[in-house]
């Protein structure tokens, strides 16, 4: 299976179909406009950090004095090489998370028996489904965060990155849970259900793994 994008990646849910029928279909991506000011702010910090040091490994390069007395202590070298991967990878790391985030485009559809996701992202775009009866329940999941609390309802499986984001909402009525519960034709479930684990996919992968979108 492909790498999966974890939930709370997801802070627009926008449904496109009839919310009472199903097949339920929605869009769901990443807020364009947080996102793009935490890139700002990470590759300023990154460029404050990085690039004087590569400025002074290009100008120890060019001098033949300095160069003279690299040769002499190669350890020395090399760990200072070392130290510049690490800062280079620390920031790379997370820029290449936020870039992936703001790009990630994730196309749901709930029919009577089949789940189905389409992802739309910049380095590996795919497709995958699962059995519907394959899924434990909603849950009502509250989400804390610096910003606030986000309600969700989610649809759960034994398998975490198979769990599906039905909906956000700053609250979230028990009759919109059961609502939805009868819709899907599932029982609620406790929210601790996002973070059991489970040994069994109860054949959740035979007629659904990951794979690459066609162009």
């Amino acid at each position: 299976m492909g790498t999966v994008m974890r939930l709370e990646a997801f802070e627009n849910v926008h449904t496109i179909s009839d919310f009472g029928v199903l097949p339920l279909k929605s869009i769901q991506q990443s807020s364009v406009i947080p996102g793009a000011i935490h890139l700002a702010f990470l590759t300023v910090l990154a460029a404050a950090v990085v690039l004087p040091q590569i400025g002074v490994a290009a100008y120890a390069l060019q001098s033949p004095d300095i160069r003279q007395a690299i040769m002499a202590k190669p350890l020395v070298a090399c760990e200072l090489a070392i130290a510049l991967a690490f800062w280079i990878a620390l920031f790379a790391w997370p820029l290449k998370a936020l870039v992936q985030r703001l790009a990630w485009r994730r196309s749901i559809e709930i029919s009577s028996d089949t789940v189905s996701i389409a992802d739309d992202r910049t380095f590996a775009s795919g497709v995958w489904s699962a059995p519907l009866h394959t899924y434990k329940g909603v849950a009502h999941h509250i989400r804390a965060s610096l910003s606030g609390n986000r309600h969700e309802l989610v649809l759960v499986h034994p398998d975490a990155d198979r769990s599906v984001l039905l909906m956000t909402a700053d609250s979230i009525s028990d009759t919109d849970i059961a609502r939805m519960a009868r819709l899907l034709g599932m029982p609620q479930v406790a929210a601790k259900e996002l973070y059991a684990w489970s040994s069994t996919t109860d054949g959740a992968y035979d007629e659904g793994s990951w794979q690459p979108a066609l162009a």
